[in-house]
């Protein structure tokens, strides 16, 4: 139960995320819509780096370390600040928060960052939230005369530490709000 609405509502937040960015972006939606599987995959990776619906991850500290001169003992609990960490230019690069699909990463790193977490707390269903999100948006972005009635207001869901998407429409032809 829990593994399926997890995943339901932060996949339905990513849609409507990537979908907001590539209908405001209409060359990145071309690029999109026309690309290949990889590269549209590629293009879902980087909106999710950088806009993460899960903003922040908990873990136990497995063993004493230092982080920032700061340490941290065995058994503690800390908070990840996924956002954050997925702008790290000693880990993705310079630009870290530019959109920029394709990037060069060191090996090991996953293009969407700490987005689907990571190690054995990694998202199980990643692979099936980024493919649920490329068939349906898509379907969804082909068509040309699709755009934005009204931008999302966008809120902090507590549960999930992360944004949620409210009042976004789009519509298919007529007049352009």
């Amino acid at each position: 139960m829990t593994y399926g609405t997890a995943g339901m509502i932060t996949t339905r937040e990513f849609i409507s995320v990537a979908a907001w960015h590539l209908l405001k972006n209409p060359e990145l939606r071309a690029a999109y819509v026309h690309g290949t599987e990889k590269e549209r995959h590629a293009v879902l990776h980087e909106i999710l780096r950088l806009e993460p619906v899960v903003g922040t991850l908990y873990r136990r500290a497995a063993q004493e370390m230092t982080v920032g001169g700061e340490v941290i003992p065995q058994g503690s609990v800390f908070a990840l600040d996924i956002g954050q960490a997925n702008l790290d230019p000693a880990v993705m690069g310079e630009g870290a928060e530019q959109l920029c699909p394709m990037r060069e990463l060191p090996r090991g790193v996953q293009a969407q960052g700490l987005s689907f977490g990571d190690g054995h707390h990694r998202c199980p269903g990643a692979f099936l939230a980024i493919k649920e999100t490329d068939v349906f948006l898509r379907r969804l972005l082909i068509w040309n005369d699709l755009h934005v009635v009204s931008e999302p207001r966008v809120t902090y869901n507590e549960v999930i530490k992360g944004y949620e998407l409210r009042g976004f429409r789009v519509r298919l032809g007529g007049a352009r709000a």
